[in-house]
Order: C-alpha cells, then structure tokens, then sequence
C-alpha cells in the first residue's frame, strides 16, 4: 500500500489511506494540543481490509512538536542494555502447558539487607498489572540486590539461597547442591557484579507450571523525576507475561509490544497520570525504530527471537518492544470494539483455543496474519499525528 502524504505543516490537513475511524475536531486551546475523538456516532472498521483497498479520508493533525505538553514529565525508559533471548526464560512454552487463574497474589521474596522500598515498588507494579490483566499464576517474585558497591553478607546469602532452592527442588529429584550452584550464578553473582535484570523465568519442573519473576539491582532503574518510578513499570512489563503466558503461544513481537503497552497504559487507567504520559512514552519509542539502518524489517521478521537470524536478532529492541507496541495498538484499534479490555477478554482467549495466528485472523476478520502486517507496515508509514489519532481512539 502506497500512503498519500508528505511533509505538511502544523494544522495543515493530511489526505492518507486509513480506514474510516470516524469523525474528528482539533482541540484549541493552548495547553490542548491534541486530536480529539468525536465519538458520536463512531465509525470503527470491521475489519482492516479498508486500509487495503486505500479509502481516503482526510484527517487534521495538530503536532506542535516544538512545544512541551503539560503531563507527568520526563516518560522515557534510561536506556538500558536489551539481550537477545527468549521472551520467558525455561523450558518451551506449549499451549496445553500454561499459567492458571489463581486468586492468591504472587509470593514475594527480598535479599535480606536490600532496601524493602525497591521491593515495594516491583510489588506495585505487579499488583496494577493483576488487576488490570486478571490473578494468573501460581508466581513467585525475586527481588535481589545490593547497592553502594556493598557485599551481601553471607548470612544474607544462605537464607535466600535456602529459601529459594527449597522451593524450586521441593517434588524434583534436584539436590539442594545442585540448586545452590545455580541460584549462585543466577541471583548473588549478578547482583554484586551491579548488573541489573529484570525476567520471568518459566518453571516447568512442577506438575502446573509457576511463573518465577526477576528483579536484580531494582535501585538502578530509579530517578527521582521519573513521573513514575520505573521499577514500578517494570512490575506491570513482567506480570504482564505471566497474563499472556496464560494463553499460550504468542509472538515475539505481541508478547513485548503488549507488555511495552501495558507499560504506559495501565498507569493512566489507574488514575496514576494523565494520558500525556502514554502519548509522551509511545511517541518515544518511535524515535528509535526511525534510527533503525535497516529499514527494510518489520515484525513479521519478529515473531520467534529464538530462530531470528543476527541480522534481526540485533534490532530485538527496535522491532519486539518498540515496533511490537505499536503493532499491539495497531491490534486493539482494528478491532471490532477497538477496546483494550474487550481485547483482553475476547482475544486472549481465542489464542488458547485456535492459535494466535487464527485467532487474529477471526478476531479481526482478516484472512491471514499477512494482511495485519501490510496494514501495520502501512499505518507505520502514517505521520506522527495520525498515529497519536489512532492512539488516543483506544478505549479501555
């Protein structure tokens, strides 16, 4: 699909090929920069083949770029080294073996010495993720670290150490020697070597799985004008797997981008900020894929990074978080009602039952997972206030 646009000027009108997404006004005062949606009536594609065939329809776009938003501040993540690696950490997710709901929250557990406010705020992020995404597990979460340059005393190490292996040989023919070795390298070595991790860890040793969720060196990720204290985001990014692995397989792409998503999103359905702050931390992640030399990937290049050659493998931040949370709008704005939450009681589901890729397919109405991606590649071709549009159309 060819888009019809160029540069244009702020407030000048954009012609682009989109599907219908009903009718729009500019908001005007200064302090409201910003495309609003007029919701009545509302017009939602039923499926996304009208941005195939390229019905146009004009859309005004407001993006004072120049000009800073009055929101929650500074949305951006400090770049952090991404490693290339499997999604969830363990044995190899089938669709038959998956989390459950469970109506227990997770089992939390802290490095005796480390500040409890690090954990506390993991276990906030966790716990609004639950909420939104529904109690699945069962899941523990690991909190390890050490600040300061300071060693973790060797009493500090033996109750962690034996509290976690007691429960990861507890019905395994596993040798509390064996786990020790291993939780070693895991958790104490990294910690004192002031790296900083954050995972779920799937462990598939039990007769029902269990979700085991990472924090190493929480301390790092804070800064004090962070509109949100990023541990808190990285609790929501994490719990968010242990929904999606509820349902079975997904990709690569789709398992990131929704947790990148969730990110920005569950905060401001909390009531925690204004909807700048998922405007501001969606408009970030564009910067990087406009940096990619490669322009030529996309995330249907993205769906398994475990047999992603290393000419993707090296974009994994790029195409997997960044494109991945566009391209998981992108899905909830073709959908029927266009709503995040319907998503999450409607499509999820159908995963478990058909397969992801059928499941789109049926849940969009699509014929196959091909014409999502030229429709996404499309709408990735769009201006940045068309984007932001689609964006704010979301429904919770």
């Amino acid at each position: 699909m060819m888009a019809c646009f160029g540069l244009r000027t702020v407030a000048e009108q954009v012609d682009w090929q989109v599907p219908l997404v009903g009718r729009w006004s500019v908001g005007t005062a200064l302090d409201e920069w910003s495309v609003v949606p007029l919701r009545s009536p509302r017009y939602h594609p039923s499926s996304i083949m009208a941005l195939l065939l390229g019905l146009v329809v004009p859309v005004w776009v407001v993006v004072p770029v120049w000009v800073v938003v009055p929101g929650c501040g500074p949305s951006e993540r400090r770049e952090v080294p991404v490693v290339p690696g499997p999604v969830v950490r363990g044995a190899e997710v089938s669709s038959s073996r998956v989390f459950i709901p469970i109506e227990a929250e997770p089992t939390y557990h802290l490095l005796a010495g480390y500040d409890p406010r690090w954990q506390a705020q993991v276990r906030e992020g966790v716990e609004m993720a639950r909420r939104y995404w529904g109690s699945y597990g069962p899941a523990h979460v690991w909190v390890v670290g050490t600040e300061d340059g300071q060693a973790i005393s060797d009493d500090a190490k033996e109750a962690f150490l034996g509290e976690y292996c007691r429960w990861r040989i507890s019905g395994t023919d596993r040798t509390m020697d064996d786990c020790r070795g291993h939780a070693t390298e895991r958790f104490i070595d990294v910690a004192e070597r002031g790296e900083s991790e954050a995972y779920l860890s799937w462990v598939d040793e039990f007769d029902q799985p269990e979700a085991e969720l990472v924090f190493i060196n929480v301390d790092q990720w804070y800064f004090e004008d962070d509109p949100i204290p990023d541990p808190i985001l990285r609790g929501i990014h994490e719990y968010t797997h242990v929904f999606q692995k509820a349902f079975g397989v997904m990709p690569t792409w789709m398992m990131e981008g929704g947790a990148v998503f969730s990110e920005a999103w569950i905060p401001w359905i909390e009531g925690r900020c204004d909807y700048e702050f998922v405007s501001m931390r969606m408009r970030h992640l564009l910067d990087r894929i406009e940096e990619m030399e490669d322009s030529d990937l996309t995330i249907a290049d993205m769906e398994d990074i475990d047999t992603a050659p290393e000419s993707v493998r090296k974009y994994y931040r790029e195409l997997a978080y960044d494109a991945g949370a566009w391209a998981f709008v992108f899905l909830v704005h073709q959908s029927p009602s266009a709503s995040v939450s319907r998503l999450r009681d409607e499509f999820f589901p159908m995963i478990t039952e058909h397969g992801w890729e059928k499941a789109m397919s049926l849940y969009l109405g699509i014929a196959g997972k091909s014409e999502f991606y030229e429709a996404f590649d499309g709408f990735m071709g769009a201006p940045l206030g068309t984007k932001l549009v689609v964006l704010r159309e979301l429904q919770p």
